[in-house]
């Protein structure tokens, strides 16, 4: 609900990243880059969020397919074989099954496979769009940015020169270059948050109140540890067929593994923020899927690069991009948090299909009910409405902008004017929960179970 906020409230006359849960949420995150899927979301709700996903990794997909065209079929079958069970394998399927909700870190996977295809294949343009919008995503992205682009540099020094030293690798002025830009940009980042929050503590700073030197921290460090390693090591697997290629594969194993270390660290004391909690702590898809954008990305680069240079791998590599999607099937369940359960009495296939034909396949998900007449109030009021109601109410008026009844009896802290709708379980008003009731400007609508009240002059003008 967040993020479908603050992808499209400022299309419909609200304040820029600004949500009804968090308030400014700015002070909170760097997110510039999900109000570009307000095109997506204002359409579609909360839909768009995850089609917007899919329209740029099918982009990709056919911008890499035709980047490959002039290559063997062998190879071409290799790279998409990869690219495959990266994006669509085990691991990104509980990545993505999005019961923790939808995040922006989730956009990394696909620009930073955008970014360095188009690094790889020198396309300066292309690069500078791509290296924007991966900027823009949260104030974390300079930091990927900055682990890709050594490792670039450095898989670039050894095609050109295999044979110098490897310090001569790492002790580049280009990577200096890198570093120090990138240093200044994250600095310049975290100021800005900062500068927003004003006298408040900073994300960060509350991430290092909270922590405490204990057994509890010992057992989160080793937690972090063995999935971040069990993760590095099911997304090497399909870099090793191209590896055995190249030369000083060492180093650029050690650059890959280094890149992904600082990233570990960075999301790990991310996830500082919670604690004492343990799990999921890396685990959490944001965070995992952006180690696993990281190790996809690098091998975009390197066989790309490696094609260029005629390291292209046989038939072998198949069998090597197999084995690692069964280790992920096997792994992935324990690497990322997840809410999995199976059904011991799964519905008829009937069932399902009717369900689906009935929703509309999922666009208009209330068949009926009282979540469809809830759902249908928030479908007829004007953009940019509010509403105040129950919190497992919320995901009715996904179309608007709700806040949900706090627990110590007053109006939610984040409402921006009068709402358009109040809704209140019947048997909790007199028990101090909700606060005094208006009398004036709202119309009753009758419910069996709630006591809703309608803005008077929106309801009669449209259901009247």
């Amino acid at each position: 609900m967040v993020i479908l906020q603050l992808s499209k409230g400022w299309l419909e006359g609200r304040p820029f990243l600004f949500d009804t849960i968090y308030g400014n949420h700015a002070q909170q995150h760097n997110y510039y880059f999900i109000p570009l899927i307000g095109i997506f979301t204002k359409p579609l709700g909360v839909n768009g969020l995850f089609l917007a996903y899919v329209c740029l990794v099918g982009l990709f997909f056919y911008v890499y397919h035709r980047s490959f065209a002039r290559f063997g079929i062998t190879e071409r079958w290799a790279v998409w074989l990869t690219a495959l069970v990266y994006v669509f394998g085990p691991m990104a399927y509980f990545m993505y099954l999005d019961y923790f909700g939808w995040h922006p870190e989730q956009y990394f996977v696909p620009l930073l496979a955008f970014l360095a295809l188009s690094a790889a294949q020198r396309k300066w343009s292309a690069f500078i769009i791509w290296l924007i919008l991966t900027f823009l995503l949260k104030e974390s992205s300079i930091v990927l940015i900055c682990c890709l682009f050594v490792f670039f540099s450095v898989v670039d020094s050894i095609m050109q020169d295999p044979a110098k030293h490897w310090v001569s690798y790492l002790l580049s002025k280009r990577n200096a270059t890198i570093i120090g830009i990138s240093v200044a940009l994250f600095l310049a980042g975290l100021w800005w948050l900062s500068h927003l929050n004003g006298a408040k503590p900073s994300r960060l700073n509350q991430a290092f109140a909270n922590t405490q030197l204990d057994a509890t921290l010992f057992y989160y460090i080793a937690f972090s540890l063995v999935v971040g390693a069990l993760t590095f090591g099911l997304a090497l697997i399909p870099f090793i067929p191209w590896l055995r290629l190249f030369p000083r594969k060492g180093l650029i194993i050690w650059t890959l593994a280094g890149g992904y270390t600082i990233l570990l660290v960075m999301f790990a004391t991310e996830a500082l923020y919670y604690f004492p909690t343990i799990y999921p702590g890396i685990s959490y898809p944001p965070r995992i899927s952006g180690l696993w954008a990281f190790m996809f990305s690098a091998f975009i680069y390197l066989s790309y690069r490696g094609a260029q240079a005629g390291f292209m791998p046989g038939r072998e590599a198949s069998g090597w991009i197999l084995t690692g999607c069964v280790l992920q099937f096997i792994l992935a369940t324990f690497l990322v948090a997840h809410h999995f359960t199976f059904e011991t009495k799964p519905s008829t296939l009937s069932k399902n299909v009717s369900y689906m034909i009935q929703s509309r396949f999922g666009f208009d998900p209330y068949p009926d009910g009282l979540a469809r007449q809830l759902h249908g109030f928030a479908k007829a009021m004007p953009a940019g409405s509010e509403v105040v109601v129950p919190f497992h109410y919320l995901r009715y008026f996904e179309r608007v902008y709700p806040s949900f009844w706090p627990s110590d009896g007053q109006l939610p802290a984040y409402i921006l004017g009068k709402p358009m709708m109040l809704v209140y379980e019947k048997n909790l008003i007199g028990s101090g929960v909700y606060p005094k009731i208006p009398g004036n400007g709202y119309t009753a609508i009758p419910n069996e179970h709630l006591f809703i009240l309608a803005d008077s002059s929106w309801y009669n003008q449209t259901f009247k």
